[in-house]
């Protein structure tokens, strides 16, 4: 997507003090989301789409009224580290797309905190990072190793679940664009969340026990039983083709981002998913298909 640039204060050379950089990965969706027993959590599944964030902090400059996402994570971060009297200017290089349900915010966010801390000569927990990006929106746990369960309201880590899967995932963008803010301020979200419970336990039961015994086909399978679980709180109108055509091709089974817009296969290792990914590309010229890996949570 290019490079962005946000000021938030000077960027006059003469008075650079400090630049950190640092990378997060993005993610397809989730492996499972919902509530259980009321309490809102997600299954995490970071993939090989990164945004790179450098930022650069100086003493001098004026205060900006404009703030965007990451600005407001490098001040919380600079108000953390007890150093609030740093400006900063920001400048993002990403691949993955706003608006989809692929955590592009949630990696600029992870990214910036620990960007700015490496700045000043310092590092973060995860842990820390999670607090911190859970106050500026309902996050995902890409910022936790591994495939993790963790509650994306609070950012607060609930359980570590495996390593990645080494899988190849094809993911499909039909179109459009969902505001994470506002679908997790809908009225009727608990509502429609409870109504699904049953099959988000039996999603969650199976893609834990496939992380643990590392059968894919078992964790293929709790990911498509979340997808479809989905569709009673944001349909997509392509899910029932979506899961045809990875039947068609043996994919182990579906994933989608649960308040987005992408739509994902998880991939046989024996299966060419190059191939898969020009296949879809084929059938639907109109939409955006990417070909990636599972990958382990964690901000670099």
């Amino acid at each position: 997507m290019g490079d962005f640039s946000y000021p938030i204060g000077s960027t006059n050379q003469n008075t650079l003090i400090f630049r950190g950089s640092a990378t997060a990965p993005g993610t397809c969706g989730e492996l499972v989301q919902g509530t259980i027993k009321g309490e809102p959590f997600l299954i995490t599944c970071p993939i090989d789409l990164w945004s790179e964030i450098t930022v650069e902090l100086s003493q001098g400059g004026d205060q900006r009224t404009h703030l965007e996402k990451s600005c407001r994570a490098l001040k919380l971060t600079l108000d953390y580290l007890e150093k609030p009297y740093f400006r900063g200017f920001i400048k993002r290089n990403s691949l993955l797309p706003e608006s989809k349900g692929m955590a592009s915010s949630t990696a600029d966010i992870a990214a910036t905190c620990l960007a700015t801390a490496r700045a000043i000569g310092q590092e973060l927990t995860a842990e820390t990072i999670g607090k911190i990006a859970a106050k500026i929106e309902p996050s995902d746990g890409l910022m936790f190793p591994g495939i993790t369960f963790c509650n994306h309201i609070t950012g607060e880590p609930k359980k570590y679940l495996g390593q990645a899967p080494p899988l190849k995932v094809v993911i499909a963008d039909p179109g459009g664009t969902v505001d994470t803010i506002l679908f997790n301020h809908r009225k009727d979200l608990a509502s429609k969340n409870l109504q699904k419970e049953p099959l988000v336990r039996q999603a969650t039961d199976l893609v834990t026990r496939g992380l643990l015994t590392k059968d894919w086909q078992m964790l293929g399978y709790g990911a498509s039983i979340s997808a479809e679980a989905n569709q009673v709180v944001l349909p997509k109108p392509h899910l029932a083709q979506w899961r045809k055509w990875a039947s068609e091709v043996k994919a182990l089974g579906v994933m989608v981002a649960h308040s987005g817009t992408v739509m994902g296969m998880i991939m046989h290792p024996d299966r060419e998913a190059t191939e898969v990914a020009t296949y879809i590309s084929c059938k639907k010229p109109e939409w955006q298909v990417w070909l990636t890996s599972m990958v382990n949570g964690g901000i670099k």
